[in-house]
């Protein structure tokens, strides 16, 4: 079985460090990154995603923007998706949550892409279309079609998403939410032991 590891907005395959040392033993753990451009959609980069994955069923784990297309990959192949985990993740945003993100991301433009760190240096046209998708992203009609087991997972410091992910756990049909203690926005990385030991409950549970 394969376990798929999505990042978040300015990471990479080497966030996920402590995830892949610690499954890698017993799966096979691909780290692919996300292809951010000016044209980029979560429809678009999920349908890239399945073309490039092997063609057999796999384990999903997404982060952030990364949850996104995790959860948009399960939408369009629920066939090709075991079990999937999404942290910092939604379903859709609120009004008074996409207006925020539009605020933000119309800042994050106006800094010097030297100094735009947390996005990883992105061009503007990127950073416009990434907060872009973000804000357009809509699932909440359709996750009634995921019958596959779900972890929603969540940092107990990351105070934005909390609501969103329980919201996210409560609408799907077999899911369970999992607050990561000590963890902010990244918990995969802010706290890996917690965060892997939640993944390891859930990917290694029988049927």
């Amino acid at each position: 079985m394969g376990l798929v590891l999505l990042p978040g907005v300015g990471s990479g395959p080497e966030a996920w460090r402590p995830q892949v040392e610690a499954f890698g033993a017993d799966r096979e753990v691909l780290t692919p990154r996300l292809r951010l451009d000016g044209g980029f959609t979560v429809e678009r980069e999920a349908e890239r995603l399945w073309q490039e994955l092997p063609a057999e069923p796999l384990e999903l784990c997404g982060l952030s923007l990364g949850a996104l297309v995790a959860l948009q990959m399960a939408l369009a192949r629920p066939h090709r998706v075991e079990r999937l985990a999404l942290c910092a993740g939604f379903a859709r945003l609120p009004v008074s949550g996409r207006l925020l993100t539009a605020m933000v991301g119309a800042a994050a433009m106006l800094v010097p892409a030297r100094l735009r760190g947390e996005l990883g240096g992105l061009e503007r046209r990127t950073v416009r279309a990434v907060f872009r998708a973000g804000r357009r992203f809509d699932a909440s009609y359709e996750l009634a079609r995921l019958t596959m087991p779900v972890l929603v997972l969540v940092g107990a410091r990351d105070r934005a998403n909390a609501p969103l992910s329980e919201a996210l756990a409560a609408a799907l049909p077999d899911a369970r939410l999992v607050v990561v203690p000590g963890a902010g926005h990244e918990a995969n990385v802010d706290a890996p032991e917690a965060f892997t030991a939640a993944l390891r409950a859930f990917l290694d549970e029988p049927g």
